[in-house]
């Protein structure tokens, strides 16, 4: 599958997902949300209903919201993460290179165990394939969230890491 068509058929289940899940259809995006530690989840959840994106967060003893663009999920492996374009996550129970073969974007811990293959991304080299927050830390896991979805304005530099993503 190529970048083209490893980008439509994300297009497509992402769409599926907004419909059954009743998330706003006007978001281009959307993003799994999974901390083992609820609270990072928690102290995350509260910002997320600002954000020009959809969110699917996973897990549970979660405080939910009532934000529309915000679902819940008890099990992330319930879903096709083909359809989910980043994943903001610390990894303890992720497969990354499962989801990165699928054009998912990783936002993770920089304790991970692919530490040394993962790099943040740069836009304007084209190079990196994932964003990096300090560990524990929801204030840097929100900001590497906000670095994401401003690079994912830009198409051309969007499409170059999904291809960096998926070459892993």
């Amino acid at each position: 599958m190529n970048i083209s068509e490893l980008i439509q058929a994300k297009t497509e289940l992402r769409d599926e997902y907004k419909s059954t899940y009743s998330l706003p259809r006007r978001s281009k995006i959307l993003i799994g949300v999974h901390f083992t530690d609820s609270s990072i989840t928690n102290a995350i959840i509260d910002g997320l209903w600002e954000l020009p994106a959809n969110f699917i967060i996973f897990g549970k003893d979660i405080n939910k919201s009532d934000a529309k663009n915000i679902c819940y999920s008890d099990d992330h492996s319930k879903i096709d993460m083909k359809g989910i374009d980043a994943m903001l996550c610390n990894c303890d129970d992720i497969k990354l290179e499962e989801i990165m073969k699928l054009g998912t974007v990783p936002i993770i811990n920089n304790n991970n165990y692919l530490w040394k293959i993962l790099q943040e991304f740069h836009p304007g080299r084209a190079e990196g394939n994932s964003y990096i927050y300090e560990n524990n830390s929801y204030w840097s896991a929100y900001y590497a969230l906000v670095r994401y979805l401003e690079n994912h304005k830009f198409p051309y530099d969007n499409r170059n890491l999904v291809k960096n993503v998926a070459w892993l």
